[in-house]
């Protein structure tokens, strides 16, 4: 329930999916619920409307319309959620990941919405990418976090200091403030220290999105290299083909991957700490900038170690031979390398599984995400 004085009477949090709020961010919503008297979520309904709103919010559906970037569309789509803003009349829009933050950092300024945060949740193919329609969504992205930033009751909230770094380098001031927040928030009970999986080869297991940007095809040349090696090894991903993602990889491609022995497309699950239980390394090789990977953190909170790429995010958390072994993002062979070595060696696995344990109770944990959350608000609360 809200607090008896709460600092605001309404927040509106804009997100792309209902399964990502509910994935990531069930924490910020209930901590959310006790600073504001109501909380109103919108986002676009994959059926699963119901199950936010069990968390004491409101909803409504929009479509943000993830692959898009047609300027027509996305102009409709900004007058459709200035009309929101301006019928529900927040005191806060909470922008979670770009394409809100685009689309809600434009229309709060519209309807003249008295605070916005906008909450990066890493910005991936958006900060390294080439192409020309990366480039152009690299300087509106940015150009709009510019004038939302200069508001004065504005806050920016990043998921590691190297994506802070970004987008002060491209310009975007301080505003009211900055949080570095750890991520979503880990409850520890929940995802707690796992005794080590007695399976023979131990499994290496991927947890996320079946996207190019995490990786997964370097996971798969990596195990090629497995077993031309002959090392003994067992690769399970988790997670399904991303449909509104232009980087999916297709269910056709996966099924092909899996070969019923070595590796296994294992599909959606909402059991994680289940995975846990059976699989001994958790494997991150993403190609590109992560904000603060969930799926790490429960694998560390599991006390497993962890093999990801020397990219933003993963390396914020992850340092190389303390919590697991880092290696460089795209290149299979040293993936293969640094499995092989966890695979061969069952001590070093407890010691970095141990260590990775250690690091969420340090900063990672639901409390702690909670507690910067409320000083992140209770200060824009006090800016005038």
């Amino acid at each position: 329930m809200p607090d008896k004085h709460p600092l605001f009477a309404k927040i509106l949090i804009a997100i792309t999916e209902d399964w990502f709020a509910l994935s990531h961010f069930r924490p910020l919503i209930a901590k959310l619920r006790q600073l504001a008297t109501e909380v109103v979520v919108v986002t676009n309904s994959s059926g699963r409307m119901a199950e936010i709103e069990a968390l004491g919010v409101r909803t409504i559906a929009f479509d943000y319309s993830r692959s898009s970037m047609h300027p027509l569309r996305e102009s409709v789509r900004i007058v459709r959620l200035a009309r929101i803003l301006r019928a529900e009349k927040p005191d806060v829009a909470h922008l979670i990941a770009m394409k809100p933050i685009v689309l809600g950092g434009i229309a709060a300024g519209f309807a003249r919405t008295p605070c916005t945060v906008l909450h990066l949740t890493g910005l991936g193919f958006l900060a390294i990418s080439p192409t020309r329609r990366a480039r152009l969504a690299r300087s509106v992205a940015l150009t709009v976090m510019r004038r939302v930033m200069v508001r004065s009751r504005s806050w920016l909230i990043v998921e590691n200091p190297e994506d802070l770094d970004f987008v002060q380098g491209g310009g975007v001031g301080p505003g009211g403030g900055v949080t570095v927040l750890g991520g979503a928030g880990i409850d520890p009970d929940a995802f707690p220290a796992l005794n080590t999986p007695q399976l023979v080869p131990p499994v290496a297991a991927f947890v996320g999105r079946m996207i190019r940007p995490k990786g997964v095809d370097v996971l798969m040349a990596a195990a090629d290299l497995l077993k031309a090696r002959n090392v003994p090894h067992a690769i399970e991903l988790y997670g399904h083909s991303d449909d509104g993602n232009p980087e999916a990889i297709p269910s056709c491609v996966l099924e092909d991957w899996s070969d019923g022995g070595r590796t296994r497309w294992m599909g959606h699950t909402s059991d994680i700490a289940g995975v846990w239980r059976r699989a001994g390394i958790f494997v991150l090789p993403a190609r590109s900038r992560e904000g603060m990977p969930r799926a790490m953190l429960e694998a560390a909170s599991c006390a497993r170690p962890l093999v990801v790429t020397d990219v933003p995010g993963c390396r914020y958390f992850v340092r190389d031979g303390v919590e697991g072994l880092i290696v460089p993002p795209g290149d299979a062979p040293a993936l293969a390398d640094a499995l092989e070595k966890l695979i061969r060696d069952p001590a070093l696995r407890q010691k970095l599984g141990n260590a990775a344990r250690t690091r969420v109770l340090e900063g990672y944990t639901i409390a702690h995400v909670e507690a910067a959350l409320e000083k992140t608000y209770r200060a824009l609360a006090s800016i005038r």
